[in-house]
C-alpha cells in the first residue's frame, strides 16, 4: 500500500491544478506539517478544492480508499 497527501483544485478549467506527495514513510508530525502546508495554500490560491488521504493497493490488485481531510 502507497499513501498519499492529494490536493486538487476544483475548476472549469481544462488543467486543474493537482498536487500529490507520498507520504507513504514519513514520519507521522513531517505529515501533519506537510497536511498543514497544503491547506494554506489551497485555502491562499483557490476558491475550491480538496485535500485528500489516498491509500493507493492497486499493488495489491484492491481499490483504492480516500480520505477526504477539508473540502472548500
Amino acid at each position: 500500500m502507497r499513501l498519499y497527501l492529494e490536493l486538487i483544485e476544483v475548476t472549469e478549467a481544462k488543467e486543474p491544478d493537482f498536487i500529490r506527495i507520498d507520504i507513504t514513510e514519513w514520519d507521522p508530525r513531517d505529515v501533519e506539517e506537510a497536511m498543514e502546508l497544503l491547506k494554506e495554500h489551497a485555502r491562499a490560491a483557490y476558491t475550491s478544492y480538496i485535500l485528500q488521504k489516498h491509500y493507493c493497493y492497486h499493488d495489491e490488485n484492491k481499490p483504492c480508499v480516500v480520505d477526504i481531510v477539508e473540502v472548500r
